[in-house]
């Protein structure tokens, strides 16, 4: 049974790939599998088959050191850049608000919602114009536009970010936040600094 292709992204095979495809582009690091496996969220097995095929078409090298394999963007691949900015644009938002907002002291949920946030979890659509970010706890609005706009330049679109105090986020009655969890959203685990 074939899976439908990502909402956001429907040239790609699957969501596991784009998300693969980010851990590798979006930060030109060299990584083992294992590390990609867990950025991608993705089994370790679909890592090493997708690393294979981006090797063999040369998007990737990798190098064997002891048991791991560690791999990294090919800077030789005539098609890095625009792949790499297909790949920010769809599947980087997460990654980049994750390590755009790293370290915002008072952050205590960060969540991603909006169009971009119904495409990447599987609802159709058009193709999201940008990226909405929601910041729950004590935090700088100036601050929190200070990282959106961090984030917004890594992935090549606009950032918007709300900052919502604590005690708001837990109100069940506040309008605006029942209409955030009624609708899909993306919670994200904060980066290490």
């Amino acid at each position: 049974m074939r899976s439908l292709p990502p909402a956001v992204a429907p040239f790609f095979r699957s969501d596991a790939q784009g998300r693969i495809l980010a851990a590798i582009l979006l930060d030109a690091a060299e990584r083992p599998l294992t590390d990609i496996a867990s950025l991608a969220d993705a089994p370790l097995t679909t890592v090493q088959r997708e690393v294979t095929r981006l090797e063999t078409a040369g998007v990737v090298t990798s190098r064997k050191v002891g048991p791991a394999r560690l791999v990294t963007v090919n800077p030789a691949y005539p098609l890095r850049e625009p792949l790499t900015q297909i790949v920010a644009a769809t599947y980087g938002p997460a990654w980049a608000v994750r390590e755009a907002f790293a370290g915002l002291d008072g952050v205590e949920q960060l969540i991603l919602f909006g169009s971009w946030a119904a495409r990447i979890t599987g609802q159709p659509g058009g193709f999201p114009g940008d990226v909405d970010v929601l910041v729950v706890g004590a935090v700088s609005r100036m601050a929190a536009i200070d990282r959106a706009i961090t984030a917004a330049e890594r992935i090549g679109r606009e950032v918007n970010v709300v900052v919502v105090p604590t005690q708001r986020w837990y109100d069940a009655t506040d309008g605006f936040v029942v209409d955030v969890l009624s609708k899909p959203h993306l919670t994200l685990e904060p980066a290490d600094d």
